[in-house]
């Protein structure tokens, strides 16, 4: 057998060295490089949100964009009043024909196109679900490079028994610091969708904004990934409506939202391009809004939460569980400065806290089971599992007289009672509905 010269046997030694060197520094330049982008992320889309900062200076009478303080998202949120107010709304709508305040875009949306300035984001970069019935709404965001497959079974074991605030603790402790600053970018928001139609009037400011009759729709956030207590956000969450109506007998399946503000070449400044997604039945079939009742703030948390369906998508959302630490950060004005400032610090406890907020999506047909979620160890469960906090009792149940609107009916999931805002059910077959588990033709 022929033996290699000792030269060349140390070469090719040292050619699998390098090799080897090679593809661990390849692998280490990739995971850096899809590390950066994520922690990027939430940057990115505040970036084209805003403008590149200047979306406040852009709302102000001298340019014909007023707006009052109860405009503003957080508004009702701050005030501690978002229930009563929410439930007054929707009741308002329910008895009211009148076709101008009724929304062009219930249903169940993706978004292709994200854009503003000299950037943009598209489906590639994130995974969108923005479900909006007649009244609530709940807009799901999560960056196709969040390591999913990682985090999915980070305690190998379900352990529902002990409830979500349990659980979702144990796979939050057992998270690298690095870990929970990544996991921080994401985004899910919630609330009311008032739309209107802007009056026309002889301002000469009139000149800055998009000529056009499009309805407006301005959002109310009650329950947002991105809000930190004392630090609104100061500028309306408000938006043209533009739908392609191939055919104006059926709902458009393609919408533009335009920012209602202009930047200084009177263009919007941001604008994003919706599609309706298969299996929402056009937003005219199954359409379901719910709301945890108000409940008096414990340590314990899950004090508010929603469900919304339209056909056979839902999205779901449940708040923070605060440990009474959210203020140690005041220079922190988002939940991605909060968290990494915490970790900074050392202090895993505030920045879990922050993380405690859970929301996700699924679909009815599935047996009401989650397939997309900010929390990737809720994959597959019920969503009336994720949305009790202490107890996993499956029973839900619809509480109410049939003969008298949904606003008046309530729904016990386990041991908590939620609120119905909006059902295009009755109460029986809404009742059949949760019962099966299955999505059916009622």
């Amino acid at each position: 057998m022929h033996k290699a010269p000792e030269a060349v046997i140390k070469q090719r030694v040292g050619c699998r060295k390098k090799e080897g060197s090679m593809a661990t520094t390849t692998r280490k330049n990739n995971t850096d490089d899809w590390q950066k982008a994520l922690l990027g992320w939430t940057a990115k889309q505040g970036r084209i949100l805003t403008d590149e900062g200047k979306a406040t200076e852009h709302y102000c009478s001298e340019r014909g964009f007023p707006f009052a303080s109860n405009e503003l998202p957080h508004y009702h949120l701050e005030r501690g009043d978002s229930h009563q107010v929410f439930r007054r709304w929707a009741a308002a709508a329910s008895s009211c024909d009148d076709q101008e305040g009724k929304s062009p875009i219930v249903g169940a949306w993706s978004r292709p196109l994200f854009t503003g300035k000299w950037e943009h984001s598209t489906d590639n970069d994130e995974t969108v679900y923005n479900i909006q019935t007649g009244s609530l709404f709940i807009d799901l965001r999560i960056p196709m490079i969040k390591p999913v497959s990682r985090w999915e079974n980070l305690l190998g074991v379900d352990n529902k028994n002990e409830g979500q605030i349990i659980f979702s603790r144990q796979a939050f402790e057992s998270m690298s610091d690095e870990d929970l600053r990544l996991y921080a970018r994401q985004h899910v928001f919630a609330g009311y969708s008032v739309i209107s139609q802007e009056k026309n009037n002889n301002n000469e400011n009139n000149n800055n904004k998009m000529n056009n009759n499009l309805p407006l729709c301005t959002r109310h956030h009650c329950i947002d990934w991105n809000y930190v207590s004392g630090k609104p956000r100061p500028r309306p969450n408000k938006w043209y409506i533009e739908g392609r109506n191939i055919n104006e007998r059926i709902p458009f399946n393609t919408w533009k939202e335009w920012s209602y503000a202009t930047d200084e070449n009177g263009q919007s400044y941001y604008w994003e391009k919706w599609e309706r997604i298969t299996g929402d039945e056009l937003g005219q079939g199954l359409r379901l809004a719910m709301r945890k009742k108000k409940q008096v703030p414990s340590r314990e948390g899950c004090d508010d939460a929603i469900l919304v369906a339209v056909g056979d998508h839902f999205n779901y959302i449940v708040g923070r569980q605060f440990l009474d630490l959210h203020t140690r950060y005041g220079d922190a004005s988002n939940t991605v400065e909060l968290v990494d400032l915490a970790i900074q610090n050392g202090d895993r406890d505030t920045a879990i806290s922050y993380l405690s907020l859970a929301g996700g999506h699924g679909t009815i047909s599935s047996g009401w089971k989650i397939d997309c979620a900010l929390q990737p160890w809720q994959h597959g469960k019920s969503v009336f599992d994720c949305l009790q906090c202490n107890t996993c009792n499956e029973e839900v149940k619809v509480i109410g007289s049939s003969n008298v609107g949904c606003i008046s009916w309530e729904v016990l999931i386990g041991n908590d009672s939620w609120d119905v805002y909006e059902c295009s059910l009755s109460r029986e077959k809404l009742q059949q509905l949760f019962l099966s588990r299955k999505m059916s033709r009622l």
